[in-house]
């Protein structure tokens, strides 16, 4: 039986589903935009998050990290609102800031929350468990927000939008009843200064085992995240062509990514039993290596779409997890939430060339082209590296902020 306090933290993981959109956003984008800008949008947002993570990441160390998660909450539901009103390019591109800038807030202080909380009232040794359980609950509110979403678009393709602001502030209510970290509640403020959060950025990326196990998971997350853009559109054409049925489309799409997120449910759920059998190592070359082969797959059979959406949103649930609780581990407590968003700073680093040149590539091949191209990026740059050991960090067994192996 959960605590009270994780209770609460999976309340709040059930509020930040986006399934009331999920299913439907990309096709809302093409109705006025090409793959190009689409793709554009993406990067712009990466390049956002970059910008932001490590002052992001520094407000969630310095002021406190529930009032982080709050400005997240906060400008994601402004920017869901105003999809309601805008159709040109340039207002898209000025609602992706404030959506960016929301997904920087919470990046890296939900989970140093969770890790700090763990470590003061229970069991910090539980972190990848109750991190993936909760992605599990974000999923399994996305079961139901899907269907929802998909049958509201039928009849407005607005509504999802506002039916999202709605579940945004059910967010905020949730976040008000967790409690402080130590830290913020003995001053109401973090121990270190703006020069002391950048030295901690610093030593982690002047520490080779970290830094290139941060830049082989950081590519990975980006070629699945600039591959997810596509999904709506090859499940369009799979719906109409291998699929044939008389549902309206977004519904449809609804279902579908109804079954997307139980299979993200189940995985995050496993995710730390999977760990504790598999090992991360293996877990953290069989995975990406497994997802990135089945991209390239519907560019020959498009029936082949089905276990590659699957593998998509299985593999971010069952890693995730696992990631966030090797860097959380790396570094010392106050400077958690800096560290794991320094790790999101280079998946959306990566995100920005792979955006832009997967939707060019989209308008002039097809959708699947591009999927096949960004899957073959990642196994080629896995292929070179190896040199380098990006998986080494898993090897040190270090303590916890240990300094950089000599």
């Amino acid at each position: 039986m959960p605590s009270t306090v994780v209770r609460k933290f999976y309340l709040l993981q059930a509020t930040r589903s986006v399934g009331f959109i999920a299913p439907i956003f990309t096709l809302f984008l093409l109705r006025d935009l090409s793959f190009t800008v689409v793709g554009t949008l993406s990067a712009l947002s990466a390049a956002i998050v970059v910008l932001g993570e490590v002052p992001t990441g520094y407000v969630g160390d310095r002021l406190g990290r529930r009032a982080s998660i709050g400005l997240s909450i906060g400008l994601k539901a402004a920017s869901l609102l105003g999809f309601v009103f805008v159709r040109s390019p340039l207002g898209y591109a000025a609602l992706y800031v404030p959506w960016a800038l929301g997904l920087t807030f919470a990046s890296g202080s939900i989970d140093a929350w969770l890790y700090d909380t763990l470590s003061e009232r229970l069991d910090a040794g539980e972190f990848t468990r109750i991190r993936g359980r909760g992605e599990a609950v974000t999923a399994w509110s996305s079961v139901v927000t899907a269907v929802g979403g998909g049958a509201l678009y039928g009849v407005d393709p607005t509504w999802p939008f506002l039916a999202s602001v709605g579940m945004n502030l059910l967010g905020l209510a949730a976040l008000a009843s967790l409690p402080k970290n130590r830290a913020y509640r003995d001053d109401g403020r973090g121990g270190r200064t703006a020069a002391e959060t950048f030295g901690v950025l610093r030593r982690a990326v002047a520490r080779p085992s970290l830094r290139s196990f941060a830049l082989y998971v950081g590519l990975f997350f980006a070629v699945l995240s600039a591959s997810t853009t596509y999904v709506q559109p090859i499940a369009e054409s799979l719906l109409e062509t291998a699929i044939p049925g008389g549902l309206p489309v977004g519904l449809s799409l609804g279902l579908l990514y109804a079954g997307f997120s139980g299979v993200t449910a189940v995985s995050s759920q496993r995710a730390g039993w999977l760990e504790d059998r598999v090992g991360p190592r293996r877990l953290l070359i069989a995975v990406p290596l497994a997802t990135c082969g089945l991209l390239a797959l519907p560019r020959l059979v498009l029936v082949a779409a089905l276990p590659m959406f699957v593998a998509q949103r299985a593999s971010r649930a069952l890693l995730l997890p696992v990631v966030n609780a090797r860097v959380t581990e790396a570094v010392d407590d106050a400077g958690r939430a800096t560290a794991v968003s320094a790790v999101s700073m280079l998946t959306r680093l990566y995100k920005l060339p792979l955006a832009v040149g997967a939707g060019v590539l989209a308008d002039a091949l097809g959708e699947t082209s591009a999927v096949a191209a960004l899957g073959g990026v990642f196994l080629l740059v896995a292929a070179a590296s190896t040199v380098t050991r990006p998986l080494r960090l898993l090897e040190e067994g270090e303590e916890p902020g240990g300094d950089p192996a000599t």
